[in-house]
């Protein structure tokens, strides 16, 4: 029994001084990182920007840094299943970041106003570099402008405060659903809610176009961004259906209708009144002509009285002709795949023609149709799952605009 009692009291004791240790360690560690992140606090880092130029490329660059050619060329070979960085562009900026002591920590540079790419250094070795790509992080003020049409969209959405980025972004928006070179008129009106970006303080211009509303004529048309099924930020109107529509509603930027879809036109060369099942845009020479549509070019060529001329094939329904040209873009041959809004050629005057124009025609199932009045079929709409989730943001932001 009395071996018993001491066998106890010794397992106590032995109990006591095993969390008395505990006890002391972990206060030890507590202290520790305490001491660690108050290091880190006054530890300050030294940044250096280095700005790309019109003759810079990476190895300039790298050199401005202080980097020798061969660091350059590991760097480009290590980096380049994250980024390839002979893609640099003009007036992007280079950020180094050191320790005080002239350690490296990263090299980071900015991809484009979404993305940035960092090159970490791990330690003074080159051998342990790591790279990754992020995102650059904003602090966002949600701001909404309206204005109304006195004499363009542009200037007066200018005048009401609204930026040029945001102007330009909206009516590529609204591209498939208004022509604004020719449907805008006087009193029409506009509201625009999107993000204004701040970084570290500071503004950093503009980030998305959260919705938007435009009155045409007394018709009402409105946009909500929404993340589509690939899980890409896609605009759809109030009732779900995708703004991008097959089409966009003019190949080209132009200055006026010079001829429009109709049937027995004098014809000013033949002197003869034939149809004119198209729609003739006057432009430029050189002006850029668009595919209005992803397609493959079926035919690029001389065509008689078209000139130099292009078809393009979209699907088993839709064709588009575009006829007059002066030349041809780089690569448009028979069988070439294109996208929409991709250059396929520039306005000339060729062929049967009596001044700079692009002759512009839609087929539908081999009958030509008006351009400026077919009612194309719009995008894939909202998965039926999230519109309820969508159902919400339209709440959201249509008592705001």
């Amino acid at each position: 029994m009395k071996n018993k009692i001491i066998l106890i009291f010794v397992c106590l004791i032995a109990i006591f001084v095993f969390v008395g240790i505990f006890l002391n360690t972990k206060e030890d560690k507590k202290e520790e990182n305490k001491n660690r992140e108050e290091v880190k606090k006054e530890e300050k880092y030294l940044k250096e920007k280095y700005k790309v130029g019109e003759d810079d490329n990476f190895s300039s660059i790298m050199d401005k840094i202080g980097f020798s050619y061969s660091e350059m060329l590991f760097i480009l070979d290590e980096a380049s299943s994250t980024y390839d960085f002979t893609k640099i562009r003009i007036d992007q900026d280079f950020i180094l970041t050191k320790k005080e002591n002239q350690d490296l920590l990263f090299l980071d540079y900015e991809i484009n106003k979404e993305n940035f790419v960092r090159i970490n250094f791990n330690s003074s070795s080159f051998d342990n570099l790591s790279f990754e790509k992020l995102k650059i992080e904003y602090e966002t003020e949600v701001v909404k402008n309206t204005a109304i049409v006195s004499s363009s969209l542009y200037l007066d959405g200018l005048e009401a405060g609204i930026p040029e980025e945001i102007l330009m972004e909206f009516t590529d928006v609204f591209a498939w659903t208004i022509d604004f070179s020719v449907q805008v008129q006087k009193n029409d009106n506009f509201s625009i809610i999107y993000e204004k970006r701040f970084r570290d303080g500071k503004e950093a211009g503009y980030g998305n176009i959260l919705a938007g509303q435009f009155t045409n004529s007394g018709e009402l048309f409105d946009a909500y961004i929404f993340e589509n099924e690939e899980g890409d930020l896609a605009y759809y109107n109030s009732d779900g259906e995708a703004m991008i529509k097959q089409f966009l509603k003019a190949p080209l930027e132009f200055k006026y209708i010079s001829s429009g879809y109709t049937y027995g036109r004098f014809h000013p060369v033949l002197h003869k009144n034939y149809d004119h099942l198209a729609i003739d845009y006057a432009a430029n020479i050189g002006t850029p002509v668009m595919a209005v549509g992803d397609g493959t070019i079926i035919y690029a060529g001389w065509n008689g009285g078209f000139g130099n001329y292009i078809d393009v094939k979209h699907n088993d329904i839709y064709s588009t002709q575009y006829a007059h040209l002066s030349a041809y873009a780089k690569g448009i041959t028979y069988g070439a795949k294109v996208k929409q809004g991709q250059v396929i050629g520039y306005v000339g005057s060729t062929g049967w023609s009596t001044g700079p124009h692009l002759h512009y025609q839609i087929e539908k199932n081999g009958k030509l149709v008006n351009p400026l009045e077919i009612d194309l079929p719009p995008g894939d709409p909202v998965e039926e799952g999230k519109k309820e989730e969508f159902g919400k943001v339209v709440e959201k932001y249509k008592n705001q605009l």
